[in-house]
């Protein structure tokens, strides 16, 4: 963080985390986990900060933890890692993490995750095992699947019963901001039962970070999509070099304002951090 002059992270959980365990295994885990960050960010309160890990196995105690996580232990918000025995967040079960979330005014980073065995086998296989799995994952397959979630999330009404709720995507949009004109062109017209166009939905309630994504034309793209209030720099240590993630983004033509609010600001209001500068 010194040599790359990172000021701050937030540390999560690496995916899938507690999901894929059963209800009071997952629980006892996530419940370990968060404690466990928090003793991290509490010897270095002013370079770390925490999402939580959520035992969404059971709904009921996700949202106890994510209260704990926030309320106790002063985490920032909490990371979801993709889908959970196949579901999706739109299902009904997931109401109680989802008001919780939107009652605490903390929002909840929906990070890629495994697919399901079914969608695996079915999609991603045929091919040596390493280009399975990353077909099927940072290759190209996850990125694909994280968006589809926020796009049922949104033809679920998630966002029409919880208006504030805040949603952040790593990857420069998970390729939403490619996609969203020819969504708004052909799904919008049959979401009639939604309270506004779906991409009204992705720019208000959604929030973008440059995790893994440290490449030109996508970034432009995604602030054209979401506006510079929306897109916040991020690095996605250790699985990408925060020199690199640095050097890029000191590269950039941006302007002051621009550069500010992506570099540090956005982050700061969005999840309460400390300002920096």
């Amino acid at each position: 963080m010194d040599d790359a002059g990172i000021d701050l992270q937030v540390l999560s959980v690496f995916a899938p985390a507690a999901q894929e365990l059963p209800a009071e295994s997952a629980r006892r885990l996530a419940e370990a986990l968060n404690s466990e960050l928090h003793d991290t960010v509490s010897a270095h309160p002013d370079r770390f900060a925490a999402f939580a890990t959520l035992p969404m196995a059971d709904p009921d105690a996700a949202a106890i933890e994510l209260e704990r996580a926030v309320t106790e232990l002063g985490f920032v918000g909490a990371m979801i890692n993709g889908t959970t025995g196949g579901r999706f967040l739109d299902d009904p079960i997931y109401a109680p993490v989802l008001e919780t979330a939107d009652r605490l005014k903390v929002p909840i980073y929906l990070h890629p995750g495994p697919p399901p065995r079914a969608v695996a086998e079915a999609y991603y296989t045929g091919f040596r095992r390493p280009i399975n799995q990353t077909l099927a994952l940072n290759g190209y397959g996850w990125h694909y699947e994280t968006s589809l979630h926020v796009m049922r999330m949104i033809v679920g009404g998630v966002f029409d019963r919880w208006p504030e709720l805040r949603l952040i995507l790593g990857h420069l949009g998970e390729g939403i901001p490619f996609h969203l004109p020819r969504i708004d062109d052909v799904l919008t017209p049959l979401a009639t039962h939604l309270g506004k166009p779906i991409g009204a939905y992705v720019r208000e309630n959604v929030w973008v970070t440059t995790s893994g994504y440290f490449y030109d034309g996508p970034f432009r793209l995604a602030r054209e999509t979401f506006g510079d209030d929306r897109v916040m720099f991020s690095v996605d240590y250790p699985f990408a070099d925060n020199r690199r993630a640095r050097d890029w983004f000191d590269r950039l033509d941006l302007e002051p304002e621009a550069r500010g609010k992506i570099a540090h600001r956005n982050a700061e209001e969005l999840l309460g951090l400390p300002r920096i500068h």
